[in-house]
């Protein structure tokens, strides 16, 4: 059996900038086995969390973040955030965020991890889980610190229209990404469906505020604020109780039924009761060093439906440039000032055909761009040969090396990794090593034995950094 290795290559400058803590990063899932059909069984699903670190800041190891020195309370649980009533169970099993480092670039500064937990969910189970927390680097001119993130998936059992549980979409893009000031750069995002035919369509994550039948109005004025709107931050106004109702969950989210009306000192509950705090807080921000949990926009218990937060402080257009556009899953962006950071909040949806309304699932894609002087070089790197497809057989070693060439001086720019953006399964990689006849190349050396489930077309995109 064969398979074909198409590699594509895009080419980017950079040069070192400040430190930071949290890339960004996404959360999918897939059914283990997409054709049960019987309604009556529990379905066994895959979550994957995959997520983007600055390097050295957090370590290379196993259990990111926490077992980066000074950050063991940095661990909290995925949390149902909407339509948690048809969570199949998960609130009695929920999953931590946890993931083991996968790859790192000591010279780009950059670590990626993921960790992949199964767990088993009644058939029809449809939610909204959720990685939320804070610290992202400053973003934005005038910069602001502390912003939010709400990394938002959908999961849905319930069968497709055409008979079987729907797989979503996979979509994967390194994180920074860099632009050159005043230069637009188009960023695409690549995606693709294993269910055939079906429609793959990317839009700008948003925050739906919830609704209910009667408000009150203290906690109407919970949620008339927007955090990424200004810099100091508006009192909150919270309520005193001597009791609350019981049934909430220590260290999780209280926003399902059983926490209805109570508010926590912070996002998550303290205690089983989590009632009220009798007192009111003001947090002018700063620059923010670790990551923490802050307290986000409001996402009360509503008896209609919850509030869906899927970007948190970076929603569009907010978080980036005026001009900044969406299409085809391609990022238009052009940064009028340097050394500015953005970040970019991204829901990969895919639908049973081109003419449907209703997503079958939503992915989160979330990333942070860095708009860079203009370089003092012109010329980017130019990956060779290796822009096509090769051949390999199912069980037979295979090792090949991708090339980059330098065509800039090197005492002017120096290219400083390979990195793979969106990779291949078993797929090893070496260290970048400098071409014995030409120091104008460098080159990564790739290993692979394939296996029978990976028969078919395997897509492997690389990148080419620069330094100045």
């Amino acid at each position: 059996m064969e398979i074909l290795i198409c590699l594509i290559s895009i080419l980017v400058f950079i040069t070192i900038t400040e430190e930071k803590h949290f890339d960004g990063g996404t959360i999918t899932w897939a059914p283990i086995d997409p054709y049960i059909t019987n309604s009556s069984v529990s379905i066994p699903i895959t979550i994957t969390q995959s997520y983007a670190w600055a390097y050295p800041t957090i370590s290379c190891a196993t259990n990111v973040p926490i077992s980066t020195s000074g950050r063991s309370s940095q661990n909290w649980n995925l949390t149902c955030v909407v339509d948690c009533n048809y969570d199949g169970g998960y609130s009695t099993k929920p999953i931590d965020i946890l993931t083991d480092c996968q790859s790192v670039s000591s010279s780009l500064g950059m670590m990626n991890s993921e960790r992949s937990r199964n767990l088993t969910l009644t058939a029809g189970a449809h939610f909204y889980l959720a990685n939320v927390g804070s610290a992202w680097v400053s973003l934005g001119y005038p910069a602001v610190s502390g912003l939010e993130w709400s990394i938002v998936t959908f999961i849905d059992l319930r069968l497709r229209p055409d008979g079987f549980l729907n797989t979503p979409p996979v979509a994967s893009v390194v994180s920074p990404q860099y632009a050159i000031v005043n230069q637009t750069v188009q960023i695409n995002i690549p995606v693709s469906d294993i269910n055939a035919g079906d429609d793959v369509r990317c839009r700008w994550s948003t925050y739906t505020a919830g609704s209910r039948r009667r408000r009150s109005m203290n906690i109407e004025l919970l949620e008339q604020f927007d955090y990424s709107s200004s810099i100091t931050r508006v009192p909150r106004v919270k309520r005193a109780t001597t009791s609350c109702p019981s049934g909430c969950t220590y260290n999780t989210r209280c926003n399902n039924t059983n926490c209805k009306n109570t508010v926590c000192p912070g996002t998550r509950c303290q205690s089983t009761c989590c009632p009220y705090a009798n007192s009111t807080a003001s947090t002018t921000m700063g620059t923010t060093t670790t990551e923490i949990q802050e307290t986000l926009k409001s996402t009360s218990s509503y008896p209609n439906r919850q509030a869906l937060d899927e970007c948190g402080g970076i929603c569009f257009p907010n978080s980036v440039p005026n001009d900044t556009s969406l299409a085809n899953c391609t990022i238009t962006f052009t940064g009028r000032r340097s050394g500015v950071w953005y970040a970019i909040a991204i829901q990969v949806e895919d639908f049973i055909n081109s003419t449907s309304t209703t997503a079958l699932s939503s992915v989160p894609v979330q990333l942070l761009i860095y708009v860079l002087p203009l370089p003092s070089c012109p010329n980017p790197p130019v990956i060779v040969p290796f822009i096509g497809c090769t051949e390999v057989q199912i069980g037979v070693f295979a090792s090949f090396n991708i090339y980059a060439q330098n065509l800039c001086d090197d005492n002017v720019a120096v290219i400083t990794d390979i990195v793979v953006s969106s990779g291949i399964t078993g797929v090893s990689a070496d260290d970048l090593d400098v071409d014995s006849n030409n120091s104008s190349f460098v080159f990564v050396n790739y290993t692979w034995t394939p296996t029978e489930d990976q028969i078919g077309e395997q897509t492997m995109c690389v990148i080419a950094y620069t330094r100045y």
